[in-house]
């Protein structure tokens, strides 16, 4: 599934951050990292539920953009109860938003 200005098929289409701010309301910061944090996330749509969405800075995917599709396409395709579920993707000019279980 690539990402980074490459075509998408419909349905991995992503959104800007725009559209994310629609169905999700941020509220605390859960953790933080060199280039990303996780915010917890209330879903505008279904309240009472809700995700951890990971907000990667896209200074720090620079020459590493392959590592992070190759990721997103596992984590789509995983299914199990251990590993914690990818719902969605967005992004915009400076992060990828990557929505969890």
């Amino acid at each position: 599934m690539p990402f980074f200005g490459k075509k998408n098929s419909d349905s991995e289409k992503k959104l800007k951050e725009s559209d994310i701010r629609r169905k999700y309301e941020f509220k605390d910061t859960l953790g933080t990292g060199a280039f990303s944090e996780v915010v917890l996330a209330e879903s505008k749509q279904e309240r009472g539920k809700y995700n951890a969405v990971k907000c990667i800075n896209r200074r720090g995917l620079r020459g590493k953009e392959e590592a992070l599709d190759n990721e997103i396409s596992v984590l789509r395709r995983l299914n199990h109860s251990n590993i914690v579920r990818l719902v969605d993707v967005f992004e915009d000019k400076t992060h990828v938003y990557l929505v969890m279980e």
